[in-house]
């Protein structure tokens, strides 16, 4: 995880599940404090669940509240596809163009 300069989007790896929730709490809600804005690259994780999920909500919901913008820079098939299967994306504001890619029929 990476949350070098202001500039700086926060990388998140490997797995965003619940057993690496309290740990990646901890990093969003340090991350957060003083931004303008919140760029999540996802682009590495490799498995998400409800609780992953539930992190990003959570990020999103104070982002909006203390009016930081948010944003994905980047994001993975994993988050993809629960994004999609729940139907979130309008939620966080689509994907990033670069990364979307097609769903296999």
């Amino acid at each position: 995880m990476n949350t070098d300069t202001e500039d700086t989007a926060l990388v998140l790896e490997g797995e965003l599940t619940i057993y690496t929730a309290t740990a990646t709490f901890v990093t969003l809600r340090d991350y957060l404090t003083g931004r303008n804005l919140c760029a999540l690259d996802l682009s590495a994780v490799t498995e998400i669940d409800s609780a992953g999920l539930q992190l990003l909500l959570w990020a999103r919901r104070v982002a909006a509240e203390q009016r930081i913008c948010f944003q994905f820079v980047g994001i993975s098939q994993a988050v993809i596809n629960v994004i999609d299967l729940l139907h979130l994306e309008p939620l966080f504001g689509g994907y990033p163009l670069d990364t979307k890619t097609e769903n296999p029929t």
